[in-house]
């Protein structure tokens, strides 16, 4: 019986050359990157540029806002803690930093709790400890006047409420009565300016706006 040509090829093991359209079929696509793996590189670049967003420090204009928010929410704790003890409470702020004291046998004395710690202006010397004994030397001095410089940064005291026991114009005093006179203090790096208000009842608030 005659073998047909092709079976001929198939048994002696020979195989016709692969048609042009089969051999791109097999080939790997030079065509560049498709939308998913395009899709997967922009979220990859998205994460490392949002890491080192977050690893580098903070601006002087981001220090000064969020301790506009973090005084707000000490000078609610201290007419809170004024009242409670009966004890009128300053805040005492200077060219270095802050410090929150009440009258005590020797004079002002630091606030004996954690929260109302002494503290360095942050866009100075950094978040930094500094033990109570040491408040006087926080502040670097105590300015003659409302509105003073801590580094680039003004710190103007515009409305003081209580206005008594001999306190520099600089020092905020907290009454041991809950209701007092209205406050604003003004933060301000020539650029934006964030104001700390509260009208002598409600709890404080901070507002930005451009200098």
């Amino acid at each position: 019986m005659p073998i047909s040509e092709a079976g001929s090829s198939a048994a002696s093991g020979v195989l016709k050359p692969a048609s042009r359209l089969q051999r791109q079929a097999w080939e790997p696509s030079s065509r560049g990157f498709t939308l998913l793996e395009m899709l997967v590189a922009l979220i990859i670049v998205g994460m490392v540029t949002a890491l080192a967003a977050f690893a580098l420090p903070p601006s002087q204009n981001a220090q000064m806002q969020r301790e506009a928010q973090r005084l707000s929410a000490l000078f609610d704790a201290a007419r809170q803690h004024a009242a409670e003890t009966g004890v009128p409470l300053a805040w005492a702020s200077g060219p270095k930093g802050y410090a929150f004291v009440q009258i005590g046998p020797q004079g002002w004395e630091p606030v004996d709790s954690d929260l109302l710690r002494p503290r360095l202006w942050p866009w100075l010397d950094g978040d930094r400890d500094i033990p109570p004994q040491d408040w006087r030397s926080v502040l670097g001095g105590q300015p003659r006047e409302a509105s003073y410089s801590a580094g680039t940064v003004t710190v103007d005291l515009r409305e003081g409420g209580v206005r008594s026991l001999g306190t520099p114009p600089s020092w905020l005093l907290f009454g041991s009565e809950p209701v007092g006179g209205p406050i604003e203090i003004v933060l301000s790096d020539g650029a934006e300016r964030d104001r700390i208000q509260s009208d002598g009842f409600a709890p404080f608030v901070v507002s930005r706006s451009r200098s």
